[in-house]
């Protein structure tokens, strides 16, 4: 896939704590959420939760899957988020409408002119897949909370990405560009802004 079709993002996570979100009764999309490389249990079932309430969609969680040698970018020693999403891609089978990769290990992307920037995420505008580390969550946070905040938010980001938001000119929303300033999300609400839910239909 060409690289424009690719809306790059640094956005971080959510641990989700709002009050319930009202949805359709049809799920908009289902979910299927594939660990690449060791993840850790507890994340899974955040990233699990954070997706249900924040966008209603089912979720599927996959088996593990080894971290693709294509994707691998040895001179700096980091995964390629595009050729995650190549390799995952696939993964989307009846009943999944969306894949989403999540890893551990570092991941970069061509964007802001430059040709390897390290990412949060990475996401098909308007399509299939997505991949998020959980790497650069952990950068210059105060807390462990911190970081499960902007996996997760990264895990919604994303995949409201593959569901056609654009990035959100409302700084308080999750789907704000953070152009590669991860404490960027540190200042979003960790939610959709009404207007980006209005276009996915979510009251």
């Amino acid at each position: 896939m060409h690289r424009r079709d690719f809306v790059r993002s640094l956005v971080g996570a959510s641990v989700l704590a709002a009050a319930p979100r009202s949805f359709a009764q049809s799920p908009i999309a289902t979910v299927a959420v594939v660990p690449l490389g060791p993840f850790p249990p507890a994340f899974l079932a955040e990233i699990d939760a954070g997706l249900r309430a924040e966008l209603g969609v089912a979720v599927l969680l996959l088996p593990p899957s080894p971290l693709p040698r294509a994707a691998w970018y040895p001179p700096r020693r980091r995964y390629r988020a595009e050729r995650l999403i190549d390799f995952v891609r696939p993964l989307v089978r009846p009943p999944a409408t969306r894949v989403l990769g999540v890893t551990e290990v570092d991941i970069s992307t061509t964007a802001h002119g430059v040709s390897d920037w390290g990412v949060l995420g990475l996401g098909d505008l308007g399509g299939l897949g997505c991949v998020i580390s959980t790497f650069r969550c952990r950068m210059n946070t105060p807390s462990e909370a911190q970081v499960h905040f902007r996996m997760v938010t990264t895990c919604i980001h994303e995949i409201g990405h593959t569901l056609g938001l654009e990035h959100c000119p409302d700084t308080t929303c999750l789907m704000t560009d953070a152009r590669g300033l991860v404490r960027t999300v540190d200042r979003t609400t960790g939610h959709l802004c009404a207007r980006c839910r209005a276009r996915l239909g979510l009251r």
